[in-house]
């Protein structure tokens, strides 16, 4: 990797198409897109030092105007107040945008702080990514 590859000082390393991008082993991101739908796939952590990592990426994603963007936080394991933020922001930019938006939650470390804030039925929620 030449200096030329890395991010400027201060920017995320942000994923782009099919690719992975580790944020300090803290969380990874990958994307894909197939016949119109974005999937952003999550793995980690969900906080207030993650979350603006997730957040360029999924605002990358529906700059694209998917006809759905998937974001699969099935591989979360800890989704803080920041990364609730993030979702409901995106849910409001995929509606301004006419994306559809589907969650993939399978896991109580993702499914109790959606349950506990009340923002669960903000969401179209799914355990898997077929539709």
């Amino acid at each position: 990797m030449t200096t030329s590859d890395l991010p400027a000082e201060g920017q995320p390393d942000v994923s782009t198409e099919g690719t992975e991008a580790p944020f300090d082993d803290v969380i990874t991101l990958s994307t894909s897109t197939e016949d119109g739908v974005a999937t952003v796939t999550v793995v980690g952590e969900v906080d207030t030092f993650t979350a603006p990592v997730l957040r360029s990426t999924l605002d990358g994603q529906l700059e694209q105007q998917p006809r759905e963007l998937v974001i699969d936080l099935s591989g979360v394991q800890f989704l803080g107040s920041a990364g609730l933020a993030v979702l409901v922001e995106t849910q409001k930019s995929a509606r301004a945008r006419e994306v559809a938006l589907r969650l993939i939650a399978t896991t109580r470390a993702v499914t109790r702080p959606l349950e506990v804030t009340g923002l669960i039925d903000l969401f179209t929620i799914a355990d898997s990514t077929a539709r």
